[in-house]
């Protein structure tokens, strides 16, 4: 069976998200669970609620959109919402993201 291109995100509360694993791999923890029990499934649980696993697969697909203008400067703003801010801080830095 060929390997599939893409990766399945669920959280806590089961949400599940299919991500491009190269988009995935922007974090350091998602890349390299690549060689354990979750890289052979294609799915990955994660101990957060959806609405934050949400704006993490967000961002992650917008880092990986503008990643070549990263350094021009040109890229739009990333919003966050206010009341996600801290959590996603947490989240965000528990992902290396």
């Amino acid at each position: 069976m060929p390997e599939s291109a893409y990766i399945t995100l669920v959280s806590s509360d089961n949400h599940k998200f299919v991500v491009l694993k190269d988009v995935a791999s922007i974090s350091s923890v998602l890349r390299n669970t690549q060689g354990f029990e979750e890289g052979k499934t294609g799915k990955i649980s994660l101990d957060m609620d959806g609405d934050i696993l949400e704006c993490i697969v967000e961002y992650l697909y917008y880092h990986y959109k503008y990643r070549e203008q990263a350094e021009s400067g040109t890229i739009p703003e990333f919003h966050i919402p206010t009341h996600l801010a801290l959590e996603l801080l947490v989240k965000a830095d528990f992902l290396d993201i």
